[in-house]
């Protein structure tokens, strides 16, 4: 039994990819684009890789973007 993940064993350039861009600013947004098919006509991956790369998708903190609204009710909570 191979101590390899799913995604390791198939698609070994892809884990050295993400190894390389993990922890980064961009990370969410490329694993993000991995799981999406914004092209049209890609065939994805099989279920146990996407399932791997959807743990990491997990396991990324999600960037804030320019307006985030619980942060907002948050705020007036506190002011109430």
């Amino acid at each position: 039994m191979s101590d390899l993940s799913p995604l390791e064993v198939h698609f070994p350039r892809l884990a050295c990819e993400i190894q390389a861009f993990w922890g980064s600013p961009a990370c969410y947004e490329k694993l993000q684009d991995l799981l999406v098919d914004t092209r049209g006509g890609r065939h994805g991956f099989p279920a146990e890789v996407y399932s791997d790369l959807s743990l990491l998708m997990m396991l990324v903190p999600r960037p804030k973007g320019p307006y985030d609204i619980w942060s907002d009710a948050l705020d007036a909570g506190e002011t109430a």
